[in-house]
């Protein structure tokens, strides 16, 4: 009775309602409060780009991505009501044999509820249909895996059955008229399950094992998904984004949830989320929006879709973890973390993925704007050539990984078994058992040994791999279900592998890619230790007891092989040969080369900019000393102000020693430096736009004559005066105009380049009577005179010229000189203004 139960506890913030079968209990649906807010409020937000990535993403999207056709979609959707047909069979013959009667029996019901991709509508061929069970309580786990299990094998639809009674929520697996079924079953606390129930009220929880709560959480989570995710049934692309990023995360060897990657229902939720974020987005601005949102996300905060409902009368809390890397919620009571399996390892790969895929997309974006603006001017030839190279771009998105080329050494783990069925069990559970031997908290594992990086390949190699001769490829097996020998009669032998059914195939390997820490000297690591203790966790439970289900003719082995042993059928299905291998293994080294000289430098500038910010501290220490010293000595305040000036210049000259030393340690000595450096380090200020201070000014050439003053603005800098320079020089080629000039905005002329500028216009004015005079001596030479006299006259012609510059910068004045010099048209030559273009 609603009435009488209590009310549930809502956070803070969210809608009270009592709509019944719109969502959990007391929330309706359309109330539940959306945690992340909308971003593209703008239409100019939503048409970056938008129009141009999407046309070729479209194209790129029906070349490369399978979507199921009408006529197959139908067919599957009529395979679930078959099943629905076989399991409302099942439970009436159930209760039946429990002792109900007929009437009883046949209202007993049930539910067959889908969830993921085949609930979503994804349509993505050859995928699984997940497919959820709702029983009454009269059905027992053990009655699935007896009863309905034997039902199953006789349909002669099905084939390939396996049962995992052993799994956290149990299931089983087979293929319904060549169509991939898992199927899991839910039992409520009810005699009777109506075909109006609606799982997505929390009520229906009350009272259920864990078990059935785990499997109920499937489809619930699909159902709200659809819900919150804004125009799912109407114009929304959110199923184009998943399709897209399922293809990208099989094709980079990241779709396993079960290993620690992300798999459908995480892709599922972190689409939803952008969709929600960006709910008019194009599919193009989707997948930017995904990859910029992700390559950066603080995985301290979880993915959530809509704030979480709590139960105060239930018995189940909502997630509450925080030693979970990577957490991406649920948005159903009760909330759980659908990436616990993330570790380290795996987090550390998707986020290298991450970061890969959002420069791939703003590329092939960025080239999408770029061909459709030249579009008008290319003809038609060309522009084929240049839509086929953004093609090409979207393609690298979901290029296949380099796994298999880029680690020192790579861990095989051999997995076999006698029979299809016993292989396919524990194929499935030792792919389930890899995490545990990549990274545990109390157990051995390979995390604990110094290795800089492991990477799982999720995706089992069709074959066995077995070491001939050290630095060798190795040899490929394949072996094959065979009838066994009768006793005293020799052992089947092996089919020939081109006549054999690939059906029957019973052995496989996973492969494991590990990196030796570079610090460590030793490069030899034995794993025998950690294998050991992790064989011992296999084919047994919790608290050690043997599984039922395991049988002696499940094995496991494994194997250390470097790149060079690796066999070349492996390297032929996944890089495209051992040729192309080793390009991709270069590559990389270059790649990872470029990274750690990239980390080196920006690691010493870091060092530099702290030895200059220390070195501004104790300055400033220093001046505040100077002032308590002088009022102590009884100074007025005139006095102390002066000698804390006198403090200052002091400091400054310190500063402006120590800044040369470093110039001249780094090689730059008096090197001559013209108006293009303090061009280059305006450009600096221009994009810093910060007060000025002693760090930038250890930045700029040492021999420059001319510096800014401490504490000025860089607006004043750079400061507009069109008047000065007639809207040439730096401010034209910065586009935010020129300085006053030394001494006026906020710059300060060096006393030595003070007295050489006094110098260089002395001598520039006696140059200039000089050179009139001697001008005046070969004003007209004769038609016969020597080369040596015309080489005079022309000498003298030239110093003339270069007087009259002179005397021009004499006329202008220091203000003028500078934004001369910050045009970049004159240098400092030791004591010599020099043009840069005239001699």
């Amino acid at each position: 009775n609603p009435k009488s139960s209590p009310r549930p506890r809502i956070p803070s913030g969210q809608a009270r309602g009592d709509t019944p079968g719109a969502g959990p209990r007391g929330v309706a649906m359309a109330q539940l409060q959306q945690v992340y807010p909308v971003d593209d409020r703008s239409a100019e937000c939503r048409l970056d780009f938008a129009a141009a990535a999407e046309a070729t993403l479209a194209r790129w999207r029906g070349d490369n991505i399978e979507v199921d056709t009408a006529e197959e979609s139908d067919r599957r959707r009529k395979l679930v009501f078959q099943l629905t047909y076989i399991f409302l069979e099942w439970v009436r013959e159930t209760c039946l044999g429990k002792g109900w009667s007929e009437e009883e029996a046949a209202q007993a019901g049930g539910l067959l509820h889908t969830s993921g991709s085949f609930k979503l509508a994804i349509d993505e061929p050859g995928a699984d249909i997940d497919v959820i069970c709702v029983a009454p309580s009269s059905v027992t786990i053990e009655d699935f895996f007896t009863s309905l299990k034997v039902r199953l094998l006789a349909d002669r639809r099905v084939e390939n059955l396996n049962a995992i009674e052993t799994a956290r929520v149990p299931i089983i697996t087979f293929d319904f008229d060549s169509v991939n079924i898992d199927l899991q079953l839910a039992t409520l606390p009810l005699r009777r399950v109506a075909p109006t129930l609606d799982i997505t009220d929390d009520s229906v929880l009350r009272g259920c094992t864990e078990s059935s709560k785990d499997v109920l959480g499937g489809p619930r989570a699909t159902i709200m998904i659809a819900k919150l995710v804004p125009g799912f049934d109407g114009g929304s692309n959110f199923r184009h984004l998943v399709r897209i990023l399922r293809k990208w995360c099989k094709s980079r060897g990241i779709y396993s949830n079960k290993v620690g990657y992300i798999g459908g229902i995480n892709i599922n939720i972190l689409s939803a989320l952008v969709c929600q974020m960006y709910p008019h987005a194009t599919t193009s601005t989707l997948v930017r929006k995904f990859f910029f949102l992700f390559h950066r996300w603080n995985w301290q905060n979880p993915v959530l879709l809509c704030r979480p409902v709590e139960h105060e009368d239930m018995q189940w809390q909502n997630w509450a973890s925080e030693r979970d890397l990577m957490p991406i919620i649920t948005p159903n009571y009760p909330t759980i973390n659908s990436t616990y399996n993330v570790n380290k390892w795996t987090l550390k790969v998707m986020r290298e993925e991450f970061i890969r895929g959002r420069k791939v997309v703003e590329e092939a974006a960025r080239r999408s704007d770029e061909v459709a603006r030249q579009a008008a001017d290319l003809s038609e030839e060309d522009l084929e050539v240049a839509q086929a190279g953004v093609q090409k771009l979207w393609d690298e998105l979901v290029a296949p990984s380099d796994f298999l080329a880029i680690f020192e050494r790579y861990l095989i783990l051999n997995v076999r078994a006698s029979t299809v069925d016993n292989f396919n069990s524990w194929k499935g559970y030792i792919e389930s058992r890899l995490r545990v031997l990549v990274h545990h908290h109390r157990a051995p594992c390979l995390g604990q040994l110094p290795f800089s990086a492991i990477r799982i390949w999720p995706k089992e190699l069709e074959f066995r791999v077995e070491k001939t001769k050290p630095g060798a490829p190795a040899d490929t097996v394949v072996l094959y279900e065979v009838p066994p020998a009768a006793e005293g009669e020799e052992p089947t032998p092996q089919p020939d592998p081109s006549e054999a059914d690939p059906e029957k195939r019973v052995c496989g390997c996973y492969v494991i890619g590990i990196n030796t820490d570079p610090r460590r000297k030793r490069k030899h690591i034995s794993l025998d230790g950690v294998f050991e203790s992790w064989r011992k966790t296999l084919g047994v439970d919790v608290v050690g007891a043997p599984l039922a289900w395991v049988t002696e003719d499940m094995g496991i082995d494994f194997d250390i092989y470097t790149f060079g042993e690796l066999p070349d059928a492996a390297l032929d299905a996944k890089v495209d040969g051992r040729e192309n291998a080793l390009k991709l293994r270069r590559a990389h080294k270059r790649r990872r080369h470029e990274e750690n000289l990239a980390a080196q430098k920006l690691k010493e500038e870091k060092k530099k900019l702290e030895a200059a910010e220390l070195e501004k501290e104790r300055a400033a220490a220093a001046l505040a000393g100077a002032l308590e010293e002088a009022l102590l000595d009884g100074d007025d305040e005139e006095d102390a102000k002066l000698k804390r000036e006198r403090a200052e210049d002091d400091a400054d000259a310190d500063a402006d020693a120590a800044a040369a030393k470093r110039v001249r340690g780094s090689g730059g000595g008096g090197a001559t430096t013209d108006g293009a450096s303090l061009e280059m380090s305006l450009r600096e200020i221009a994009a810093d736009g910060s007060v000025l201070a002693h760090p930038f000014r250890d930045a700029l050439p040492s021999s420059l004559a001319f510096y800014p003053k401490l504490g000025t603005p860089a607006a004043m800098l750079l400061e507009p005066s069109a008047a000065q320079n007639g809207g040439s020089g730096l401010g034209s080629a910065l586009g935010v105009g020129a300085a006053h000039g030394f001494g006026v905005g906020g710059w300060v002329m060096t006393p030595a380049a003070q007295q050489a500028f006094e110098r260089a216009l002395e001598g520039a004015d006696a140059d200039a009577n000089g050179d009139a005079e001697d001008e005046d001596s070969f004003a007209e030479p004769s038609g016969d005179a020597t080369e040596a006299e015309m080489a005079a006259r022309e000498e003298a012609v030239a110093r003339k010229r270069t007087a009259e510059h002179c005397k021009t910068v004499l006329s202008l004045g220091r203000s003028s000189l500078a934004d001369l010099v910050r045009g970049g048209n004159f240098e400092w030559s030791g004591e010599r203004v020099v043009h840069r273009f005239k001699s």
